[in-house]
């Protein structure tokens, strides 16, 4: 038996835990109980169904800082290779949608730095579907300023030259409208 922050966390396996987060009605209730039982003494297994839960919650909630750590957390106690990476791809892409690009940048690294060229390259794609996804967003959304921060970050990949072209393009757009002349003729260089 475990008891933290108030929530007694009786339940052994995930078939209880999930029937006892069924009775709770807000998220909050959740993400209490949950944060109390990730501290339980689990399985592995267990407990990386729990950080996965409670990221989730989080980021649901809004909770994006929360979210990412949970989500490193679980990286912890992955255990197989694919699961660690898909969990940093995972926080980089929440850090980059809450607009904390530099925080995402950070994760791509260390796990780029970590692994092999195999899984560099998947990063890297990742990375890159991940910043033209949001930059398309911002664009629907008429969110230029934000779109500009993602376009300059693919902008800066070992992309196509087809890509690096496109992207130039909407990036000129972007800093005439924005009326930022000095990113506009440092395009040039590019």
């Amino acid at each position: 038996m475990i008891f933290a922050m108030g929530i007694d966390v009786r339940e052994t396996n995930m078939a209880e835990i999930e029937e006892r987060l069924s009775k709770m009605s807000t998220s909050l209730n959740k993400i209490a109980y949950l944060e109390s039982a990730v501290k339980g003494n689990f399985t592995y297994d267990i407990k990386r169904n729990l950080w996965a839960r409670l990221a989730a919650l989080y980021e649901e909630s809004k909770m994006i800082d929360k979210a990412v750590k949970a989500i490193l957390n679980k990286a912890g106690v992955d255990i197989s290779k694919n699961d660690r990476i898909e969990s940093f791809i995972k926080a980089a892409e929440l850090y980059a949608k809450s607009g904390k690009l530099d925080e995402a940048e950070d994760i791509f690294k260390k796990i780029s730095k970590d692994e092999g060229s195999v899984q560099r390259e998947r990063v890297k794609l990742a990375m890159k579907n991940i910043y033209s996804l949001l930059a398309q967003e911002a664009e629907k959304k008429g969110k230029r300023t934000a779109a500009v921060k993602y376009y300059e970050k693919l902008i800066k990949m070992n992309l196509e030259d087809f890509e690096k072209a496109q992207i130039k393009e909407k990036l000129a757009e972007y800093y005439k409208s924005l009326a930022k002349f000095r990113e506009l003729r440092a395009l040039d260089q590019i």
